[in-house]
């Protein structure tokens, strides 16, 4: 996969710092020759704080491939979650085109920037015969977290024949947020399956409903650390605010696996402060201890130099 990149005038990028065009196109460079793949064109462009450039050329280079190149700038788009109305509508533009692939990484990136407008289009995928367009609809919709994509995504799930893609569903229900819904998925706490009482029970926390609490309470309160783990990943993709009061206390747990995914749920769920405390824990911590905390900062992607700052606040050398 080869195209051209414009390099753009520092006149028209007058905000970026020298350095900071320079890295950013030689990663976008780099990707488009195939010398690195997405994921590592995106780190660096994110270490650079390229993100506004690389998607102001992203978007036009969108513009001008061919359709086997289109899929591949959507998955760099989506990476990088870079929002504003160019990005938004080259990822709207591409849920019309037929091909699956660059359809999905649409949804992705709708997601990622919480697309308001995606919301319609997103819907209607729901009930696509792609089991990929379909299972990034769904993820898509929980993120974006429309209350009106709530009752969709239910009744998508009653059709869905992949159980798992049923699960998601649920569990975007819930973070989609319409409470007028809490009532269809406290009747799936009582079903006979187990993963699907998780999913409701997931996708009520992600509501902060009290039935939620209860049913957390049970599992964090267990003498079984596989249970308690469980009680905490109830809380995946909830607010920080809906989850901190039910979770805070697994910080203190016995299980340092139970209290540092705690605290990186909370982290994710908007509590900045929970981030310092893994990097605290992880320089206090040794052996396998230390890899556990390792594991739940890693998807935090904090800069070494973000790293350095919380241990010297914390009086770390």
């Amino acid at each position: 996969m080869r195209w051209t990149f414009l390099i753009l005038t520092f006149a028209t990028v007058a905000w970026a710092k020298t350095d900071v065009v320079a890295e950013t196109n030689s990663a976008l460079e780099d990707f488009a020759t195939g010398r690195i793949n997405v994921n590592a064109a995106v780190n660096r462009v994110k270490r650079a704080g390229g993100e506004e450039f690389a998607s102001l050329e992203l978007v036009t280079v969108y513009k001008r491939a061919n359709e086997h190149d289109r899929a591949p700038i959507l998955e760099f788009l989506a990476g990088l979650a870079y929002r504003n109305k160019n990005v938004e509508d080259t990822f709207l533009r591409a849920l019309t085109h037929q091909d699956p692939a660059e359809i999905v990484a649409a949804e992705i990136g709708l997601g990622r920037i919480r697309s308001g407008e995606g919301l319609k289009p997103l819907t209607a995928n729901l009930g696509s015969q792609n089991f990929g367009v379909r299972r990034e609809a769904a993820r898509a919709l929980g993120l974006i977290g429309k209350p009106a994509a709530s009752a969709p995504l239910l009744a998508a799930a009653k059709k869905e024949t992949d159980f798992d893609l049923k699960l998601l569903m649920i569990q975007s229900a819930g973070r989609a947020g319409d409470k007028k819904q809490v009532g269809t998925l406290e009747v799936l706490l009582k079903d006979s399956s187990e993963s699907t009482r998780i999913a409701a029970a997931q996708a009520l926390c992600a509501m902060g409903t009290p039935s939620c609490a209860k049913f957390a309470g049970t599992l964090l309160s267990s003498k079984e650390k596989t249970e308690r783990l469980q009680g905490v990943m109830l809380f995946e993709g909830a607010s920080a605010k809906q989850s901190s009061k039910v979770l805070s206390p697994a910080l203190s747990d016995s299980d340092p696996r139970v209290r540092a995914r705690a605290a990186r749920l909370l982290a994710e769920g908007g509590d900045e402060s929970k981030k310092a405390w893994l990097v605290v824990e992880s320089a206090k911590a040794e052996g396998d201890t230390k890899l556990i905390y390792e594991d739940e900062i890693e998807p935090l992607r904090l800069t070494d130099e973000q790293r350095s700052a919380i241990l010297k606040k914390a009086g770390f050398k």
